[in-house]
């Protein structure tokens, strides 16, 4: 028997006359399908269909996190941290090792919801009460205290969403990588600068979608190449300059010629490749051993719709997840089964509408479990059953109180849908959304939610930008005991003594701009976790790609880009 008859039978009857529609998005205005499938998989996870666009309801989760800005801030007992909540956040937050400890328990905030209150009322109140950790980061990391999100992570700095790296800075989104900074989406490489979504490359500076290279700068799409210079889509190639083949030494004079160490000469090359990239052939999406699957940067996987996900199956409208069965509408979720509408959940079955969970087992609208069974509404419990809003229930008692929350949410339209906007701790623009998608001021507006305002402390002693030498010859160890304004946002930046030793390897200039704003133009390169459907620019099949159909870049479906890149046809390339 159901242990929630009555939400249940409400449940049956809408899911019963459930029927293939287009639905118009609650929160941007734009219509999306409801088809069969997707009927298929709120019939499996016992879930309405969703009321916002795929990409909105991954957008919405990741608000509850935390993005790349980190803040010092002070607490009431004079201790000084750094945390991810910005000073205006109502969230209260504890030293990372206190939050940890035994003598921290959340259970001392738990109350019992009154009947006149909405579930998501009481959780605001549960929310703004109990502590929080001010940073979100693995207890066995070894020097990376200003790094969030990661795992396994040794002598990082900065860094953000990554699992065993060591000697990074400002780096986004890595596994398995090494003395890199200022990178994005990369694995199984080393000694790289200025790099997005590359794989198993080193020394290689300012290139993306590159794998298996050494040696090269200003790259995009080439596989298998070294000693290359401004090219793109090349394969198992050397020596070649804008996509030009020249002999060694001609190659060598010519880049020997270019002194990367300057930084003005960074920003004329940059300016001059952006247009080649743009013109270049792009692949409309890449999928790899896998069946019946829908979206860009898929492997290993099958009956599957998403971005940036590996040994998937059955798994709908995901982001940036690895080894998932059976689940929908998830993100940065890993070795989990049943899930839905879940942020940052590992080891876990049936858990639902909830983020940073580990090894737990139905749990719904919950936050910062681990190894816990049958919670609703919890946040910070570990090794609990049957808790709702943080207070102890016996297994009797449990049941029929979640019934009756759930009925109540289903009337109200609440049940199925992720905690609001408005009920995350975080800014709209310090959050988990600045790192993926665009957005403005005006947008978080319009969703009735914070912007936060940088007023940098310090400012008075920061100086000029003009005082960073524009060249990397020139510059020596005082640069570290120095703050310097960032010319676009005003904010003050330095740099760190394994950032300037990478450069000085590498023969690149400094940047010359804050880290998040580096950090935002890398995103715009990754491109959001979104979908849009296209032509293939030679043949006109319908391909899906993560080019918006504004960008002028060309798009090929697999068959023809194997034509033009493999099989060597010439791309288009504008020198």
């Amino acid at each position: 028997m159901s242990p929630t008859p009555l939400f249940d039978a409400a449940l049956d009857k809408i899911l019963d006359e459930l029927k293939p529609h287009t639905r118009t998005c609650a929160e941007t205005g734009e219509t999306f399908e409801i088809g069969e499938k997707d009927i298929e998989m709120c019939k499996l996870l016992r879930v309405p269909p969703p009321k916002t666009i795929w990409w909105a309801r991954i957008r919405q989760k990741r608000h509850f996190m935390g993005g790349f800005d980190l803040f010092r801030r002070t607490l009431p007992d004079g201790q000084s941290v750094v945390t991810m909540f910005d000073p205006e956040s109502f969230a209260k937050i504890l030293p990372v090792p206190a939050w940890n400890s035994d003598a921290f328990d959340p259970m001392a905030f738990g109350f019992s919801k009154t009947s006149e209150q909405s579930f998501f009322e009481a959780w605001r109140s549960l929310s703004a009460a109990v502590p929080r950790p001010a940073l979100i980061q693995d207890p066995s990391s070894v020097n990376s205290d200003w790094s969030t999100y990661g795992w396994a992570m040794k002598n990082c700095y900065f860094t953000y969403e990554g699992i065993f790296n060591e000697d990074l800075q400002y780096a986004d989104f890595m596994a398995w990588t090494s003395n890199n900074a200022d990178a994005m989406n990369n694995a199984h490489s080393e000694w790289r600068y200025e790099t997005v979504d590359c794989k198993y490359c080193s020394r290689t500076i300012f290139s993306e979608r590159c794998e298996a290279c050494i040696d090269i700068a200003f790259c995009a799409a080439c596989k298998d190449c070294s000693d290359c210079f401004g090219c793109t889509n090349l394969r198992h190639k050397k020596f070649c300059f804008l996509n030009e083949q020249l002999t060694e030494e001609e190659y060598r004079k010519r880049v020997l010629a270019i002194d990367l160490r300057d930084a003005q000469v960074v920003e004329e090359w940059r300016d001059r490749i952006a247009p080649l990239w743009t013109e270049a052939f792009r692949l409309a999406s890449l999928v790899l051993r896998s069946e019946n699957v829908s979206g860009d940067d898929i492997q290993d996987s099958r009956d599957t719709i998403g971005v940036l996900l590996y040994s998937c199956e059955r798994v709908s409208y995901a982001f940036g997840c690895t080894n998932c069965k059976d689940s929908a509408n998830i993100t940065s979720c890993m070795n989990s089964e049943r899930c839905t509408n879940t942020l940052k959940v590992f080891d876990s079955y049936d858990v639902k509408h909830s983020l940073h969970c580990t090894g737990c087992v139905e749990v719904e609208y919950s936050e910062l479990l681990t190894s816990c069974e049958y919670c609703f509404g919890c946040i910070g419990l570990k090794h609990k059953r049957f808790c709702i809003l943080n207070k102890q229930y016996t297994e009797e008692e449990y049941w029929p109180l979640v019934d009756a929350i759930k009925m109540a949410m289903l009337e109200r339209g609440e049940y199925g849908e992720f905690f609001p906007h408005a009920a995350s701790p975080f800014a709209f623009n310090t959050s988990g959304i600045s790192t993926l998608y665009p957005f403005t001021k005006e947008e978080s507006e319009k969703l009735g939610v914070r912007w936060h305002v940088f007023t940098e402390l310090g400012n008075a002693s920061a100086v000029s930008i003009d005082e960073l030498p524009t060249n990397l010859k020139d510059t020596t160890d005082v640069i570290l005991s120095k703050r310097f304004l960032c010319p676009i946002t005003g904010r003050s930046f330095g740099f760190v003594k394994p950032e300037l030793a990478l450069h000085r390897l590498l023969n690149v200039a400094l940047s010359r701009v804050h880290p998040t704003v580096r950090r935002m133009q890398r995103a715009a390169q990754y491109l959001a976790p979104r979908l849009y459907p296209r032509a293939c620019t030679s043949c006109h099949a319908n391909v899906v790609t993560r080019l918006s159909p504004e960008k002028t870049t060309p798009v090929l479906c697999e068959t023809c880009y194997e034509e033009v890149v493999i099989g060597e046809k010439e791309a288009p390339v504008s020198v």
